[in-house]
């Protein structure tokens, strides 16, 4: 029965990014800033309504969305959206959005997608199951160790300098700030693109948040942890994230990471 259901999320999650592509094309949107500063556009509750609307059409589950979120049991199961994650990046045309669809049960991530539709690139899985990007098995290549490391710069936190130094004594081989979607950011790590990626969540995270790309990237082999290299809760989050494209990668990065963060945090 799983089978069906990304089967059909699929679809509709590439639906949805035609929407996103087509309206970006237009330019003719604007924008607000919600209370936490983050952006939000039109075209994001266009996309939820239009995702909330297929998945309702399809399937006899709760839908729940970061845009007017619904409230809903979730002790049943319900499937869980973020229309645009990256608005910003939507808005300044950049290439690093994303669509974020999960379904959850028993808080467990079932069912996970997440869709650049700018790149055209379509992760997925399912509980127990390999990743994917496309017909692609993920991996797509391996990392050895420590070598090309993302991170989220966040303002009054060590992240940068930590990072920094490690970069100078040739630790980290090459060190980027990609910004945009989050759950994007991770899926690079499952693809083999970084071979680390650090951030922070300052507020409790979401279902919508983080839930689909973090089951992506276990399914693809790799770790998604605290600082001291626990599993975190995709559902809901608060703190340092540390996401690894397999065990190597999470064992040398936190060795490296952990001494210098935590001496300012």
């Amino acid at each position: 029965m799983r089978n069906i259901y990304i089967i059909i999320a699929k679809q509709i999650v590439e639906e949805a990014g035609r929407i996103i592509r087509e309206a970006r094309e237009t330019n003719m949107f604007e924008f607000v800033l919600k209370n936490d500063d983050t952006p939000v556009t039109p075209i994001d509750q266009q996309v939820q309504d239009y995702m909330t609307k297929k998945l309702k059409g399809s399937f006899d589950i709760q839908v729940m969305g970061e845009e007017n979120c619904e409230e809903i049991d979730t002790s049943k199961p319900y499937w869980a959206i973020d229309p645009i994650d990256g608005t910003w990046s939507f808005i300044t045309h950049e290439n690093t959005s994303a669509i974020n669809l999960s379904l959850i049960e028993n808080a467990e991530v079932i069912v996970a997608v997440v869709y650049n539709p700018f790149t055209d690139e379509l992760f997925f899985t399912e509980k127990n199951q390999p990743a994917f990007k496309g017909l692609l098995r993920l991996p797509l290549r391996k990392n050895d160790d420590v070598t090309v490391v993302n991170f989220k710069p966040e303002r009054n936190n060590p992240v940068l300098p930590a990072l920094c130094s490690l970069f100078e004594e040739g630790e980290i081989k090459k060190l980027v700030s990609i910004g945009g979607s989050l759950s994007y950011g991770l899926c690079m790590v499952a693809k083999g693109a970084f071979s680390n990626y650090l951030l922070h969540f300052e507020n409790l995270s979401h279902a919508w948040d983080l839930s689909a790309a973090i089951l992506i990237l276990r399914n693809a082999g790799g770790f998604v942890t605290d600082l001291d290299g626990n599993d975190i809760d995709p559902i809901s989050y608060k703190g340092y994230i540390v996401a690894s494209a397999n065990e190597r990668c999470k064992e040398r990065f936190l060795a490296m990471i952990t001494p210098h963060m935590k001496e300012n945090v």
